[in-house]
């Protein structure tokens, strides 16, 4: 499955958008996600630049979340798929 997003990026001063394509079959996929009934209600993906993105199951689209957000919802929900891509972190 593909998509172009436009991105924004930093670039000095100024902010601009680039269109990047996400490709499923191109891209490391991070995990599944499961709904409390346990159906997989989405596919995470992280892009060969990498940058998460999503498969919604459900109407058969890509779209891009908060990278932070879905840092930390990778990392509550799937701790060891956190450290498998984004790596070790300290113990508490």
């Amino acid at each position: 499955m593909k998509a172009i997003f436009m991105i924004k990026k930093k670039q000095e001063d100024q902010t601009i958008e680039e269109p990047l394509l996400f490709d499923t079959e191109k891209s490391e996929k991070i995990c599944d996600c499961r709904n409390s009934f346990g159906y997989i209600v989405k596919e995470l993906y992280l892009s060969p630049k990498g940058i998460i993105f999503e498969r919604k199951m459900m109407d058969e689209k890509l779209e891009i979340p908060d990278q932070e957000e879905i840092k930390k919802y990778i990392g509550e929900n799937y701790p060891d798929v956190y450290i498998k891509f984004f790596g070790q972190v300290e113990e508490a």
